[in-house]
């Protein structure tokens, strides 16, 4: 028995860890963070649009099947540092791939996902974006889970205003 729960622990450690790395810098002094959670989609969804317009309607249907959204960011280069590594710790312990990465205007942009239910949809998807914005360093690390339709993601992230959104559109294209 002993055994079983040594194991357990062992195998489940790395997946703690890695979810507590993230979490330790939304309240990290010289970080901005942004975290919704599926309560704040249900409250949004629940709202009694009285619109026929079709793009209000996907817009609801998308945020009614997310789970959260997570964005970190940070124009600190110590911090952008440790973030970095942090990254590349997640990223070699999870089962993402890679959908695409590319550079822009001083920006190198990466997006991971996780295979969702059905085609065109993903579990999660997770963005990395290192470089600068306006002559000032910038690293942004951001995060949504839930059953995520690829085409419309980006329309939420541009509206919720997210550092990097504009680059989703990318993403759709591949």
């Amino acid at each position: 028995m002993k055994k079983l729960i040594v194991i357990i622990v062992l195998v489940l450690a790395p997946i703690v860890t890695q979810a507590q790395s993230f979490s330790k810098y939304a309240d990290m002094k010289g970080v901005s963070s942004m975290v919704m959670t599926n309560e704040m989609f249900k409250l949004l969804a629940d709202i009694d649009f009285e619109s026929e317009d079709p793009e209000v309607k996907r817009y609801i249907q998308l945020i009614e099947n997310l789970e959260d959204i997570k964005v970190l960011s940070t124009n600190d280069v110590s911090i952008s540092g440790e973030m970095e590594q942090d990254v590349k710790s997640f990223l070699a312990s999870s089962s993402m791939s890679k959908l695409m990465s590319f550079k822009d205007d001083g920006k190198e942009v990466n997006f991971y996902s996780k295979p969702g239910s059905k085609k065109g949809s993903v579990s999660q998807l997770f963005m990395f974006l290192n470089g600068k914005e306006d002559g000032k360093p910038m690293t942004v690390i951001m995060s949504i889970t839930g059953d995520i339709d690829l085409k419309e993601v980006s329309k939420l992230a541009k509206d919720l205003e997210v550092p990097g959104a504009d680059q989703l559109e990318k993403v759709e294209e591949k």
